[in-house]
């Protein structure tokens, strides 16, 4: 009985060849050290149940004086099945993660997913103290998570990050075709002559932003399907059906894995490029220089990054038609995060702020760039 009180129980799903895995390991760890086992579910899964009676041969592993050979070769193949145990335990005031050592396990059993909710409210409790409306939207949104949560070993979020830092590279890329569309004949004089045809008005207007979008869209959709295919490749699919949070924060809002993550990145930057892109068309349309549209066009695209990161998440990095794309700001830190944005005493979370703002910018800087390159006049 006082064995099966020291230990942890954590109801995460992994898969056959991930048990399998952490198996082998486990033959190999002596009594004294750190100890792990699976318990079989009814249904497809596991239960993960770590001893943490096991570590009295070397303390705490959240100690200084841990061999660290010990900890790599012993702890670190299932030490990441553990993550989200200590956050979840954080201290309410502090956020500081609870030491494992020091985690009751009977406030564990039965009762951890009530114990991450507790963790969210504490942190949205700090971080929007004056808005009990955003505190309460969060806790409804994290009231809708599928649990427990799936965990597979094998993708890192660094693969993630790459795929935003690559939806930046096309951003700039598409920005930098899409300057001279219509800057690029006023500075040439061809403007004056397409301008006495029959269409050479509206009609091409539409026609030529038609024509810079679907190169846009072919562009995008080509580049962005070949870089998620090589990091499936260099990763696995398996791993793409681990939820959100076992891979960001424990308390994250999203209720989706990996696998639609790669997904929303992909159609929420493509949103984000469009948007970009229409508000070059409009510039194009109104200036006569295209080195001055493609200027003006890199700091609107550069300038929700730069706000960001000198005030924070607030309205002007979020409604900028670039505002999901960068590098701190981008759509999937927005996702792993808690920002919300209130007015009239509504709260809004910021990546829906972010593609609501980028499906409004679209349509309204083509319909601009449309009737400013009408309106033009050939001097």
């Amino acid at each position: 009985m006082e064995n099966r009180k020291r230990n942890i129980q954590m109801k995460f799903y992994v898969t056959e060849e991930e048990k399998r895995l952490i198996d082998e390991k486990m033959k190999q760890l002596p009594i004294k050290q750190y100890g792990a086992y699976f318990r079989k579910m009814a249904i497809d899964g596991y239960i993960l149940v770590v001893d943490r009676s096991d570590t009295k041969a070397y303390g705490p592993v959240e100690e200084e004086g841990f061999p660290l050979a010990v900890y790599i070769e012993k702890i670190v193949p299932f030490r990441h099945l553990l993550m989200g145990l200590s956050e979840a335990f954080a201290d309410p005031l502090t956020g500081i993660g609870a030491d494992l050592m020091d985690i009751d396990p009977n406030d564990i059993d039965g009762a951890y997913y009530e114990k991450c909710a507790e963790h969210l409210q504490d942190v949205m409790r700090n971080e929007q103290r004056e808005n009990e409306t955003a505190q309460q939207k969060a806790l409804e949104k994290y009231s809708e998570l599928d649990t427990p949560f799936y965990l597979h070993s094998g993708i890192s979020k660094d693969a993630f990050d790459y795929i935003e830092f690559y939806i930046l590279f096309l951003a700039i890329l598409c920005v930098a075709i899409a300057a001279p569309t219509f800057a690029g004949e006023y500075q040439t004089g061809g403007d004056s002559i397409l301008r006495t045809t029959k269409y050479g008005r509206k009609q091409l207007a539409i026609t030529k932003i038609l024509a810079a979008f679907t190169l846009f869209v072919v562009t995008f959709l080509v580049g962005i399907t070949v870089q998620i295919l090589i990091l499936n490749a260099a990763f696995g699919t398996d791993c793409l059906k681990t939820s959100f949070q076992m891979r960001y924060s424990i308390i994250n809002l999203p209720n989706i894995n990996l696998g639609q993550l790669q997904i929303i990145l992909a159609a929420a930057g493509l949103l984000s490029v469009l948007a970009t892109v229409s508000c070059t068309l409009f510039l194009s349309a109104k200036c006569k220089d295209t080195l001055i549209v493609l200027l003006i066009s890199i700091v609107v695209l550069l300038m929700p990054l730069f706000v960001y990161v000198a005030m924070g998440a607030t309205w002007l990095s979020t409604i900028l038609p670039s505002a999901g794309i960068g590098m701190q700001n981008n759509f999937l830190s927005q996702l792993a995060d808690f920002n919300y944005l209130n007015i009239g005493g509504m709260s809004f979370w910021t990546p829906q702020i972010i593609l609501l703002s980028a499906g409004i910018e679209l349509f309204v800087f083509t319909f601009l760039a449309i009737h400013s390159y009408c309106r033009h006049q050939v001097a």
